[in-house]
């Protein structure tokens, strides 16, 4: 009785076990084949920036490659140097001229930029290649050096880009603005947000009124959380305002709606600083340009400012070329021309010729007539068949086409190259499938078993 408990509870866990491989093999099966890393992709990287100090704008641009036939999902990257950082949008697409994506590119915060090729490939995977342009910002001091190489990593290769660098050697120290101005930049890499500074020479008289109006144009509004009035005489290596700061023995009073924002300080001494902070939001990040304008007035003299910053996106240009089909070769079936026979030439009858008699005389003789007597046709001598020769020879046509034999032992077929598999192809269900097969052939063998030993049992 165990024995049979034992044979029963085998097929069982068996049967159960082949379900599961079964399952496993058919959903690793439809498992879709697994994107790779291109690391043979071939870009090419230029620049003609200039850096003479930190945060200029470094714009690059590129071409590329990969080997043909590449697939859908696979990609190539660039990872830029440490002293550049990712300047624009994150990601952009490098269209063909009909605008369908070839491949897409997408930024980090590292510098690392994946680019992604897209199904556009799967119809054209021949000559795949194309352009792509993208900003950075220069994030270090350039130092006294003349001419610098930005190394950027592409696959497990280095590409070595000079950048001119010119450093100032010369009266290198703060200037000092002689006029009111306004200047604004980009915040962050997905450029969301723009700060603007307003600045002005040292205070003229020995006391002084300032008011500061900023109005920033359509796509834009003012965070007026995030501004900030500066007063003080210490000035750092740019040039702006340091600790020790003034600020509260000369407070600023603030009136600021998301359209326009006043600042304004009454009674600042001769020779002192001021500066302001502005920080809005872009609201329309379909513009490629903004604007901000405003007015900085010093006791009376008023003075319009304006700043416009345009915005620096990633593009590029992708194509390929379908795999050509091949034209079939007609081969033309030769069509027999039938021979003309020779028709056998008729046998000829002979003809029997008679033998005059002689004309009767007086003397009446025997007259005795020698007639050749005409063959009768069953003892007609045959005349002999000519010999047909090669030409004589009926030709037969046939409606079944003709087979050309080879006239000379046929070489064995090129074997392909063998495609490079991929991480992933689904073979491994097809040996799930087959192992879960076993498995239910090992459970069946043990069912039976168990009703043989039943039966036995009951005997």
């Amino acid at each position: 009785m165990k024995n049979k408990i034992h044979l029963k509870t085998a097929s069982l866990v068996a049967a159960l076990l082949a379900v599961v491989m079964a399952v496993l093999g058919l959903g690793m099966t439809a498992l879709p084949a697994s994107a790779a890393e291109l690391t043979d992709a071939e870009i090419t990287l230029r620049t003609e920036s200039v850096v003479s100090s930190q945060w200029d704008q470094v714009d690059l641009t590129c071409e590329w490659s990969v080997p043909d036939n590449s697939r859908p999902g696979d990609t190539f990257s660039i990872q830029l140097p440490p002293q550049l950082r990712w300047f624009g949008v994150t990601s952009f697409d490098l269209q063909n001229p009909d605008g369908e994506a070839v491949a897409t590119a997408m930024a980090n915060d590292s510098g690392l930029v994946v680019f992604t090729l897209t199904d556009f490939v799967a119809e054209q995977p021949l000559n795949v290649g194309g352009t792509c342009s993208f900003s950075t910002q220069y994030s270090v001091d350039p130092g006294d050096s003349e001419i610098e190489e930005l190394s950027f990593t592409v696959g497990s290769t280095v590409l070595r880009v000079p950048v001119d660098v010119q450093p100032c050697t010369s009266e290198c120290g703060p200037s000092l603005p002689t006029e009111a101005g306004k200047a604004m930049w980009w915040v962050d890499p997905a450029q969301t947000v723009l700060e603007s500074i307003f600045y002005m020479p040292p205070m003229p008289a020995r006391t002084n009124d300032v008011v500061i109006t900023d109005t920033p144009a359509a796509g834009m509004e003012i965070d007026c959380s995030r501004v900030t009035p500066r007063v003080g005489r210490v000035l750092n290596d740019d040039g702006n305002i340091t600790e020790p700061y003034a600020n509260e023995q000369y407070p600023a009073s603030l009136d600021c709606t998301p359209q326009k924002l006043t600042a304004s300080w009454t009674g600042l001494p001769e020779g002192l600083h001021v500066e302001l902070y502005v920080v809005t939001q872009v609201t329309d990040p379909a513009l490629d340009v903004y604007e901000n304008s405003g007015t900085v007035t010093i006791s009376g003299e008023e003075t319009p400012v304006s700043a416009q910053t345009r915005r620096s996106s990633g593009s590029g240009t992708g194509n390929g070329t379908p795999t050509p089909t091949p034209t079939p070769t007609a081969t033309a079936t030769p069509t027999p021309t039938p021979s003309t026979a020779t028709p056998s030439p008729s046998p000829t009858t002979p003809t029997a010729t008679s033998t005059p008699s002689p004309s009767a005389s007086t003397t009446t003789p025997t007259a005795t007539a020698s007639a050749t007597p005409a063959p009768s046709p069953s003892t007609a001598t045959p005349m002999p068949t000519a010999t047909p020769t090669a030409t004589d020879e009926p030709i037969v046509v046939t409606t079944e086409p003709l087979v050309a034999g080879p006239t000379e032992n046929p070489s064995e077929p090129a074997a392909e190259a063998p495609e490079e598999p991929l991480a992933n192809t689904g073979s491994q269900g097809a040996a799930f499938v087959f192992i879960a097969a076993a498995l239910l052939a090992v459970g069946s063998l043990l069912a039976f078993a168990g009703s043989r030993w039943s039966s036995r049992r009951s005997h």
